[in-house]
């Protein structure tokens, strides 16, 4: 039987590391009988995979686009299409919107439906990589400030946690499929760094011969922390604000010192930059700005979801242990 795995996320959960492992694989894959199908090929053929966070039951146009997708997988000559795409969950928490990707339910009612459609001919198998929720918002707060966020880590915070955060919730919905779905959530924390991607490929298509050219996942640049609060205060002080060329060079200073957490570079931007806008950034920029939780939050945080991860590791489907996800002592 053909199979269709859909790594559907979640965001700052790996997936762009698993998208890049996937694209450099890619070959190999193929040669075993599987198809990597990522966000350009939903864009450009014929089965886009994406904005099932929106199905509709009672919409016609939905029923006629899964019908699309049921025809482009019975057609398909390889064994497994391997689909990536995190999106399909809905954005980012706190980008638009509220909620903790409120219309999850809506993709699992999508797959549900998608699987009745193809009637047998083709196995679906939905896969989600969670992590445990400080790691999750400190991730999402890096990389937001990446991209231009200004807000500090507290506030952010307050604004994401207005709907817990319940990865639960999204494993009770999945539960909810057919078992001939096969559906499983990963911890990410449970795939060690030095054969993550390994892991990575057993939990998507189960054990396989692929040699890999490298065993650690690695996906979007991670800065050091005096890199982040070197962002932040630009992107507080809007210095360059309209400038992208600017803008690009600053995080390419960025990413070469991005190891060496004694870089001055503040210095380094001091004569790049007009002396008002330089000293607009000083007023913002501290050495101490905040871009996590203090040992005393974590623990005062993850005690509010204490009993609901226990309940959320105790899923048959969730790979994992409640070791992953435990504070060290």
């Amino acid at each position: 039987m053909k199979k269709l795995v859909i790594h559907m996320g979640a965001h700052r959960c790996g997936s762009t590391a698993i998208q890049s492992l996937l694209r450099r694989e890619q070959d190999q894959l193929l040669d075993r009988g599987v198809r990597v199908y990522l966000r350009a090929d939903m864009v450009s053929g014929g089965m886009d995979l994406r904005r099932l966070h929106r199905y509709m039951l009672v919409n016609p146009s939905w029923q006629r686009k899964l019908k699309q997708i049921a025809q482009s997988l019975c057609a398909m000559d390889h064994d497994v299409l391997l689909a990536s795409e995190e999106n399909l969950m809905g954005t980012m928490p706190a980008v638009r919107g509220h909620g903790f990707y409120p219309h999850f339910d809506r993709l699992i009612r999508a797959l549900a439906r998608l699987d009745v459609m193809v009637d047998g001919t083709v196995a679906i198998a939905p896969r989600l990589v969670v992590r445990r929720q400080d790691h999750y918002l400190e991730s999402v707060y890096a990389f937001r400030v990446s991209r231009g966020f200004a807000k500090g880590f507290d506030s952010f915070v307050r604004t994401v946690t207005r709907s817990p955060i319940s990865w639960l919730r999204l494993g009770q919905t999945m539960s909810g499929l057919p078992a001939t779905m096969d559906p499983a959530i990963a911890l990410l924390e449970a795939w060690p760094k030095p054969a993550a991607a390994d892991k990575a490929l057993d939990f998507l298509i189960g054990p396989s011969d692929v040699e890999l050219s490298v065993h650690r996942l690695t996906g979007n640049t991670r800065y050091s922390s005096s890199g982040l609060r070197f962002i932040l205060a630009l992107n507080r002080a809007k210095v360059a604000w309209q400038n992208a060329d600017w803008k690009r060079d600053v995080f390419d200073l960025v990413d070469i010192y991005r190891d060496d957490p004694e870089a001055d570079l503040a210095y380094a931007i001091k004569h790049r930059v007009g002396a008002r806008e330089f000293a607009r950034f000083e007023s913002h920029y501290s050495p101490e700005a905040k871009l996590g939780f203090t040992r005393d939050e974590r623990a005062a945080f993850l005690a509010q979801y204490a009993d609901e991860n226990r309940e959320f590791l105790s899923l048959p489907i969730v790979a994992g242990t409640a070791d992953s996800w435990a504070l060290p002592g």
